[in-house]
């Protein structure tokens, strides 16, 4: 039992520092290209800790002055999710303290001239996540525009089939 225990403390420790090392990384590049980086670690919501759920990890987004409208990398890291699972997650446009907001979107107006604009993995920032055994995970999305002040937390969402499908389980704001 111990045993299990200090293994299980060795592998948090691990993916932390994993995390610490990729935002110091991508922090020293940034500086050097102008780009503007924030990060953020995830806190479980109510919603998420009244379905049983404690959910922790970092997230990273790096705004890069690339060609002429730019580009925005997120990468998500995670642990306290079920296993083997792809979890819905996004960029949103709100604090986590004001429940996050909305998606946000790079294209705020529809063709047919009203809000919102397209919901899809081209207009939205979805660093969706996929768990493995233990419900850790990790999640990658890479668009090009550079997002826009507005862009300011990262939402987890329960899956669809769930009897919770779509409820806020965890938030990283970005800072």
């Amino acid at each position: 039992m111990e045993t299990t225990r200090r293994r299980i403390r060795l592998r948090m420790a691990l993916v932390a520092a994993f995390a610490m090392v990729a935002v110091l990384m991508v922090s020293a590049q940034a500086d050097a290209g102008g780009a503007e980086v924030t990060t953020g670690r995830f806190a479980t919501t109510q919603a998420g800790t009244d379905a049983g759920y404690d959910i922790s990890g970092v997230a990273i987004m790096v705004r890069l002055p690339v060609g002429d409208d730019g580009m925005t990398k997120v990468r998500v890291l995670v642990r306290g999710l079920d296993p083997n699972i792809t979890y819905p997650t996004h960029v949103h446009n709100g604090t986590c303290a004001s429940g996050g907001g909305g998606h946000y979107q790079d294209v705020t107006v529809g063709p047919d001239g009203f809000p919102p604009g397209p919901v899809d993995a081209v207009n939205e920032i979805w660093p969706f996540i996929s768990t493995n055994l233990r419900g850790n995970g990790w999640g990658a999305a890479s668009h090009g525009h550079w997002a826009r002040p507005e862009a300011q937390s990262i939402v987890i969402h329960a899956p669809a089939g769930t009897s919770i499908a779509g409820a806020r389980l965890a938030c990283a704001q970005l800072n």
